[in-house]
């Protein structure tokens, strides 16, 4: 079995006169970033790997969460994770090694809610609000066969609604 997390970046600022890939967090952003992370660690939450689009959001959002759940090896950054659309990501997925059974990737919508709706393979419009996670678990054995008809969504965390 293999699982993906796909995971919208935690809210960021748009400061004036920064580039796209320096945005940084808002507080809110940090908070839900720490909160998720400690909800991941009271469950035993590990992962193989940790991916990141090279943005500052993204990567910020990936080592809170990271480091709050007690994931101690290095984050991968990959550029296909920023803005280069569904089919890519999803390749990038099915190209991962074998002896991986888990990863998270963090990166940005419209990527990130496409990607989630390709993979449940739904019409339907899909939200995916800032740092949500979508847990997919696939039957198969390899990455390569990561496809919308052996796979599920398990489920989908969202800081704000687990808070009320």
């Amino acid at each position: 079995m293999k699982t993906l997390y796909l995971c919208r970046h935690a809210k960021s600022d748009w400061p004036a006169g920064v580039r796209d890939l320096d945005r940084p967090l808002k507080e809110r952003g940090i908070n839900d970033a720490q909160f998720l992370g400690q909800l991941l660690a009271s469950q035993d939450f590990s992962v193989d790997r940790i991916i990141s689009s090279p943005a500052n959001r993204a990567k910020s959002t990936a080592k809170i969460i990271a480091q709050t759940a007690g994931h101690t090896s290095s984050i991968q950054i990959e550029e296909c994770v920023y803005h280069e659309g569904v089919a890519s990501l999803i390749s990038f997925v099915r190209q991962l090694p074998n002896d991986l059974t888990s990863a998270m990737i963090f990166g940005h919508n419209p990527t990130m809610e496409d990607t989630v709706q390709a993979l449940l393979n739904s019409e339907a419009d899909f939200m995916l609000p800032t740092s949500a996670i979508a847990c997919f678990e696939s039957e198969g054995h390899n990455w390569t066969t990561f496809r919308t008809s052996n796979l599920q969504l398990r489920w989908l965390l969202v800081p704000r609604l687990q808070r009320k």
